[in-house]
């Protein structure tokens, strides 16, 4: 770039035009509904047919884009059929921020021609081969560029039309890490909103596609160990439960319910001796107001997903039963088991142990509680959850 964008290169027209587009850009960094706006006087100043930013996702192949003058219809087919079939964009995505490149430095013209993309979805949308773009945004496996396009037949970009674009490039890009930064903390609101650090369980925020917006600490934890949650190719998936999780996630985002409700419950099954883990979809109740915008990276969260670990909240259990009332770590865990009301025979069953041995724990339980049958125990037990509950 590089280049002087003074008055006395562009005529004091045309630089006080420039100027107006350039602030134009920073409000729409501050107020996501001017940007089609902004893209269709950028358009007009270039004497472009079409203008558009897109992002790519190379790990969950999703792609997104902002094109005010695209066909919704054939907007859709690219986005959900032609982006991963175009050339052009991907080699566009792998290019570093703030280069600015021709359709011509990706690939020879007559090359891309030929192919079924120009013809059956570049052609229909008034595309034509006289295109140009840069990266605004690249990051790990994923890009976020703008690109605009000469109509049909006009197939030679101005020298006119490079100046306008190399000035205004660097001011978009500097937009898009201004929106960046307020989205993220729009995202910590939402998230403090549904208390999501609190959840002494793993607790995700999950975009539509199944993509991880927020993680809290437990969750991440479960990440790294891989047992249970996993990414794959990007998006919230089950071990052994393929497409469960995505399918009741993507039904918080739907706007007409089939029968049954958004979101959901299933265990997640482990090896012996380790207990399945319990995954609860439900849809994002926060009501705050975050901006589908392509460049972000994930989508708006719909759903919160929380993953509950039966053996690490039996052992916190265990140890706030001992440090409460000072059982012994034996009398804790038939506690524990008694807590799930079956009977103390059952309760034995599960902890490997004798009914006498059980019955004799019983006994020193009721003597430290202060209880005297099993119904009263975990009366006193569900009130004293309830206590902690309502503390925290």
């Amino acid at each position: 770039m590089g280049r002087d964008t003074g008055a006395g290169i562009w005529g004091a027209s045309s630089y006080t035009e420039l100027i107006a587009l350039i602030e134009l850009v920073y409000e729409a960094a501050l107020d996501n509904d001017l940007w089609p706006g902004v893209l269709i006087k950028l358009a007009d100043a270039m004497g472009a047919a079409q203008v558009a930013m897109p992002s790519m996702d190379l790990r969950a192949n999703v792609v997104a884009t902002i094109a005010p003058r695209c066909d919704p219809d054939l907007l859709t087919s690219w986005k959900e059929y032609w982006a991963l079939r175009d050339p052009v964009l991907a080699r566009a995505v792998r290019r570093p921020a703030g280069e600015i490149y021709t359709l011509d430095s990706l690939m020879p013209r007559e090359e891309f021609a030929a192919t079924p993309v120009f013809n059956e979805l570049w052609l229909p949308a008034q595309y034509s081969l006289a295109t140009m773009g840069a990266n605004l945004v690249v990051e790990d496996q994923f890009s976020a560029l703008i690109c605009f396009s000469n109509p049909p037949g006009k197939d030679s970009l101005t020298a006119e039309q490079m100046r306008i674009f190399e000035a205004v490039v660097p001011h978009l890009a500097r937009a898009l890490r201004i929106n960046r930064r307020l989205w993220e903390m729009e995202l910590k609101h939402v998230a403090a909103t549904e208390r999501f650090e609190a959840f002494s369980q793993g607790a995700l925020l999950a975009d539509a596609s199944g993509r991880v917006v927020r993680a809290n600490a437990a969750a991440k934890a479960m990440f790294d160990e891989g047992s249970g949650i996993i990414l794959d190719k990007g998006r919230l998936a089950a071990a052994g439960c393929r497409d469960i999780l995505q399918k009741l996630i993507a039904s918080c985002a739907q706007t007409t319910l089939a029968l049954g409700g958004p979101g959901g419950e299933f265990k997640i099954p482990r090896k012996r001796p380790r207990s399945p883990l319990d995954v609860t979809v439900t849809p994002l109740r926060s009501k705050a107001r975050l901006a589908d915008v392509p460049w972000i990276g994930v989508g708006v969260p719909v759903a919160i997903v929380t993953v509950s670990d039966p053996d690490i909240d039996r052992r916190l259990q265990e140890v706030n039963l001992r440090h409460r009332f000072g059982l012994t770590g034996a009398e804790a865990r038939l506690t524990a088991e008694i807590l799930k009301g079956d009977g103390i025979a059952a309760a034995a069953r599960r902890r490997g142990i004798s009914a006498a041995t059980a019955h004799t724990n019983l006994s020193s339980i009721f003597e430290k509680t202060g209880t005297h049958r099993q119904a009263e125990l975990i009366r006193l037990l569900l009130d004293a959850a309830d206590g902690d509950k309502l503390e925290t």
